[in-house]
């Protein structure tokens, strides 16, 4: 009896033991934001078409907050504008995906936030490279584009939960955002934001990426629309004084401060707001939850 009990306690102490290895180990996956990204899931949907004998789907990489509050940033990340989502082996895979929006889901995770990247449909992948031959303005200008999101958008909110849509567009994918916001309905989409906003069309054999937006009549948004954009964005393309021009009284979020460290439309710029992204993310985060605009975001120091 007496060998038991010590068996039992050896048994228990071994348990307990193991118990908190895990909980350690959970405790810093999440606080190094590995738990998230662990819980990455492609939900895809079949666009009821198909292209060089393929069925066209439209796929999003979905991040669900720990404590989900029904509420979701959708991203059309920038240049090139195809991250190429699938699911392949049962796992998640990309093209890339934005960078400074991935460094701000962990402070749109704590704050309830559920965090989607867009995709573009399969026959407007075109071929795989920075420089994209497909998904340009021609398409994210259209209508078909708005439904073809729509139908995402309709399964993000049967089958997670997410009933209430913020759906940001940066650089060359706010040309999504913008074209978006003039399709689509208040019942589809709750508000856009318009971020580093490509107005100014590339020219040469980019001429097709941008060209839309001399067309495009703010008037005839009907989804409540708000600017984002760095006071010093170097990037040619992207001129700040466009947001400026075209906000809304009250709409209009400038990011200041950070660094330039590369070209003027790269990753670690004003034009990606390095250096800004936890103060960016605290920014949107109070915008999702509760409507309010900070109009400066910036650091301590400026």
């Amino acid at each position: 009896m007496q060998t038991s009990a010590l068996a039992m306690d050896h048994f228990n102490m071994k348990t307990k033991f193991q118990f908190c290895i895990f909980a350690a180990l959970l405790f810093c996956l999440t606080h190094l934001g590995l738990s998230s990204a662990l819980a990455r899931e492609v939900i895809t949907v079949d666009l009821q078409r198909n292209h060089a004998g393929q069925a066209v789907v439209i796929s999003a990489l979905v991040q669900i907050s720990p404590q989900p509050n029904g509420k979701a940033l959708l991203i059309f990340p920038g240049w090139p504008g195809i991250p190429r989502i699938e699911s392949k082996d049962g796992a998640p895979t990309f093209y890339y995906l934005q960078e400074h929006f991935e460094k701000m889901r962990p402070a749109l995770h704590d704050a309830g936030i559920s965090t989607v990247t867009m995709d573009c449909p399969t026959d407007q992948w075109g071929l795989r490279g920075p420089n994209p031959s497909g998904c340009d303005d021609s398409y994210r200008s259209s209508e078909q584009h708005a439904k073809d999101v729509l139908a995402l958008i309709r399964e993000l909110k049967k089958t997670k939960n997410l009933n209430q849509i913020v759906l940001m567009g940066h650089s060359y994918g706010a040309i999504s955002s913008h074209w978006l916001s003039t399709h689509l309905t208040p019942d589809d989409v709750q508000a856009v934001i318009h971020s580093a906003t490509q107005s100014v069309a590339g020219g040469g054999p980019y001429t097709a990426y941008a060209s839309s937006m001399n067309r495009f009549k703010h008037a005839e948004s009907k989804i409540p629309f708000f600017y984002l954009h760095h006071q010093n964005d170097l990037c040619r393309v992207t001129p700040y004084g466009y947001a400026e021009k075209n906000a809304p009284k009250g709409q209009l979020m400038t990011v200041v401060g950070g660094n330039r460290w590369t070209e003027p439309c790269g990753k670690a710029s004003y034009h990606s707001y390095s250096e800004r992204t936890d103060q960016l993310a605290q920014a949107l985060a109070l915008f999702i939850n509760t409507g309010e605009v900070t109009a400066t975001i910036k650091g301590t120091e400026d």
